[in-house]
């Protein structure tokens, strides 16, 4: 799909976030993760994954305090 923002399966989005495919689920049905369903299937910007990884640092960069 050209002109479309790059995209990732929900699987793959778990493995860059290191987290299993149910707590992806969870994520997205919270709306904690963005997604959009295209044809039925979920699809992940791979911008939300970036930002709910430097999310996830940051936080835990002041976790010790």
């Amino acid at each position: 799909m050209q002109g479309h923002a790059e995209t990732l399966s929900p699987r793959q989005a778990a493995v860059r976030l290191g987290i299993r495919l149910d707590a992806l689920y969870s994520l997205l049905w919270a709306g904690k993760l963005t997604g959009n369903k295209h044809n039925g299937r979920w699809m992940i910007p791979v911008s939300a994954v970036t930002e709910r990884l430097k999310a996830r640092k940051a936080s835990d960069g002041t976790a010790g305090r």
